[in-house]
């Protein structure tokens, strides 16, 4: 009886030991915009080694209860050191410098493996970056790690894989869709500042709306997909989940533009994503109602939209106009043919030469998609992919006659209606439970199908606790003006950066720590060159970088405001600002007084 006492108190000691060995700041990171986070580093409040530390106990404390994490980068926290020494030599490398970033785990990251959720490429690591994470790399990001994802990006119900099922941020008992649920769910969790996913049909989108997050699909060719492990090869685009519409933007035109080793990518320039709009004066944005309300007799694109969902929509809606945009509705935007032409053109076949073509820059067991096809470790169907091994399929010309039918119908659509963009609804249906086939009739295929660029964003909650998105889409190459709506909406509706109930803050900032804060940087923005406010600032600066280490931060927060307000810092201070007037009153007289010295003597010079 008495060791069990003994191995009971030991534990207790243990737990207590595991809660206080969390990562804490004098910031807190889960409320943070990437400008914010590179603001705090410019004024040493994080450090990128402490930042990097913050994310991983979010995924220690709280992966376990969805499985979003499929492998992290040992190296990234000797890379944040690193990242912070060129910092403090006064080298920032980008707009990411020291911010970690996670990836779908089917684009290649130098030293993790690329497994595409299949663990019969454990062991598949990359000779190279792909030119993706290279670009974030070169803006100075770390990549933390992967994600987990459907198996080979598969499906859009769920995000299930040979290492299981990713679970939805708010309720674990439900999807967070796919392909890319992994990203989504950690960067709404804030397991990193923002993550890239892959998008075939609306394996972005569809996630986005799922965890209440910005997700973007890119035009097809605007990012390059040199080192992603392929699909469907004619609609797979790399895009940018975040957690706020300035984040995604940020990362898009860090990764977007012409790669050489991309043919797809031909033509197409770095996009500079900059928000110049105040209102929408001007912008006509299409909405087709027959999907947007749907009918109860109908089934698919046409079905029912849930009544929660398309209240969301509606007040969407009447919100953009009241920011000066015109609404045109669309009687006749979604078209069976349409319809028959996105379910008709998938190019899955083209999967086994391209996975040949990729696995040439990686090194592992698996060597050809055959093999990979013919092995244990997965849980999809390969089998009849294989079909498509060299190059034994002749519909490439086919497709592209059926695309070229449905992007000239948009186009029109667009032109003859004068419209910038078009919206809908995400999702037109309710969540569902993780290992259920739910129904899911995104509008997000819209633009898959033919190339075009879509933005979804959160509307809000409904009764069941999840957030719904709403979804922008616009012509080829016309990413800014989805930028500048996306984010004129995003004001308008409120969407903030908020956690999920399940994954609150590890830490709290006392208000003392706050108002310290506060004291700090005006005394910071006055510039002061004095001894004795130098020396505090230079002891505040002391508390924030050990920040980690102090054992109470709130009593120590209170002895610098009591340093600050008792030597009458403030006081010295303002005399301090006053004294360079009165030095140049001083100087004036003297050399007035100069002035009237040497005109006399000139003058008894002169007698």
């Amino acid at each position: 009886m008495k060791k069990y006492f003994v191995w009971l108190i030991f534990s207790l000691f243990l737990f207590i030991d595991i809660v206080l060995a969390y990562y804490k700041a004098p910031v807190d990171v889960t409320s943070m915009s990437i400008d914010e986070l590179q603001d705090a580093m410019e004024k040493g409040y994080l450090s990128s080694e402490t930042l990097v530390h913050l994310y991983l106990d979010r995924i220690d404390a709280y992966d376990d209860l969805y499985n979003a994490i499929n492998q992290l980068n040992p190296d990234a926290i000797e890379q944040a050191k690193i990242l912070d020494e060129e910092r403090e030599n006064g080298k920032i490398r980008g707009k990411l410098h020291g911010i970690p970033i996670l990836v779908k785990c089917n684009i290649d990251v130098l030293g993790i493996p690329t497994t595409g959720g299949t663990k019969a490429l454990s062991d598949n690591y990359p000779l190279a970056n792909s030119t993706v994470v290279q670009r974030l790399v070169d803006e100075g990001a770390i990549i933390l790690g992967s994600t987990n994802m459907s198996e080979l990006a598969f499906s859009a119900s769920n995000s299930y894989s040979s290492y299981g099922y990713v679970k939805n941020v708010f309720n674990v008992d439900y999807t967070p869709y796919g392909s890319s649920g992994g990203s989504a769910v950690a960067v709404s969790a804030v397991f990193a500042a923002a993550a890239l996913g892959t998008d075939t049909n609306s394996s972005i989108r569809l996630p986005a709306s799922g965890a209440g997050i910005v997700g973007i699909r890119p035009t097809i060719g605007l990012v390059s997909r040199k080192g992603v492990i392929p699909y469907d090869i004619e609609r797979d685009t790399v895009g940018v989940l975040s957690r706020n519409v300035a984040d995604n933007a940020l990362l898009l035109s860090i990764i977007s533009g012409e790669d050489e080793e991309d043919d797809y990518t031909k033509g197409f320039e770095k996009k500079d994503i900059t928000f110049n709009l105040k209102d929408l004066e001007g912008v006509n944005i299409g909405v087709p109602t027959q999907y947007v309300k749907g009918d109860k007799d109908e089934s698919g694109v046409w079905s029912e939209t849930d009544p929660e969902i398309y209240e969301l929509l509606v007040d969407s809606i009447k919100k953009l106009e009241e920011r000066g945009a015109n609404i045109i509705y669309l009687d006749d935007f979604v078209k069976s043919s349409n319809i028959s032409i996105a379910t008709s053109t998938y190019a899955g076949i083209t999967m086994c030469d391209n996975f040949n073509e990729y696995i040439k820059g990686t090194t592992g067991t698996i060597r050809s998609f055959e093999e990979l096809a013919d092995s244990d470790g997965h849980v999809q169907r390969l089998s009849g992919y294989k079909k498509g091994c060299g190059g034994e399929y002749n519909s490439k010309e086919s497709r592209d006659k059926k695309k070229k039918v449905y992007r000239d119908y948009v186009d029109e659509v667009f032109e003859v209606n004068e419209l910038d963009i078009v919206l809908y609804p995400t999702l037109k249906n309710r969540v569902f439970l993780y290992n259920k086939t739910g129904n899911i009739s995104p509008g997000s295929s819209f633009g898959s199908v033919i190339g075009y660029p879509s933005i979804s964003v959160p509307m809000g909650f409904i009764s069941d606790g999840f957030s719904y998105n709403i979804e922008f889409l616009s012509l080829a190459n016309k990413e800014e003006i989805l930028y500048e709506v996306a984010s004129i909406y995003e004001e308008v509706n409120g969407n903030n950066l908020t956690v999920p109930s399940l994954v609150p803050s590890l830490y709290e900032v006392p208000t003392e720590v706050i108002k310290l804060k506060q004291l700090y940087e005006e005394v910071l923005l006055n510039n002061s060159d004095i001894g004795v406010v130098n020396e505090w600032l230079n002891d505040c600066r002391i508390f924030f970088q050990n920040y980690n280490e102090v054992n109470d931060v709130a009593q120590e927060a209170n002895e610098l405001i009591d340093i600050y307000e008792m030597n009458s810092i403030e006081n010295i201070h303002e005399k301090f600002v006053a004294f360079p007037n009165i030095l140049r009153v001083f100087i004036y007289v003297i050399l007035i007084l100069a002035i009237v010295l040497i005109i006399k003597n000139f003058i008894k010079l002169k007698i």
